[in-house]
């Protein structure tokens, strides 16, 4: 059996990111990570992205390598690079935050996460790590 792993990271968006560029994002990330086994969470607002990645340890590694590369961003931190016994995400999608038309909302993958409000709670002794730190990003966009 494969092992579990995830990555978790950060960067800034390289220009301005349309509506449009987030939408056909969302469409081709949801499409070839559902191919490729892998779950995960993208968030963005402002220019900055935060995102969960899952999957088999050969191929989360592989693709973060070439979001790495991606010249739509810059400044990669990876914040989460472990082995995990369990999905944090059943599927993939992607927030954006006040994207809300109806448009975006029907589109497969989309995540009202960003659009919801904050409940204060940040974390519990059992809360995974990248849940805590997606929770963090929400907060702050604020």
């Amino acid at each position: 059996m494969a092992t579990l792993f995830q990555i978790v990271y950060t960067s800034t968006a390289s220009g301005s990111i349309s509506k449009l560029d987030l939408m056909d994002l969302l469409k081709g990330s949801v499409q070839r990570n559902s191919r490729a086994g892998i779950t995960g969470l993208l968030l963005y607002k402002d220019g900055c992205f935060m995102q969960a990645l899952e999957g088999e340890m050969e191929t989360v590694v592989a693709l973060f390598a070439k979001i790495s590369r991606d010249p739509r961003h810059h400044n990669v931190i990876p914040l989460i690079n472990e082995p995990i016994a369990q999905r944090n995400f059943q599927n993939s999608a992607m927030a954006f935050r006040d994207l809300d038309s109806p448009e975006v909302q029907k589109l497969p993958g989309y995540s009202d996460f960003l659009n919801t409000a904050f409940d204060g709670k940040l974390a519990t002794l059992d809360t995974p790590k990248c849940q805590l730190l997606l929770q963090i990003f929400k907060k702050n966009i604020r």
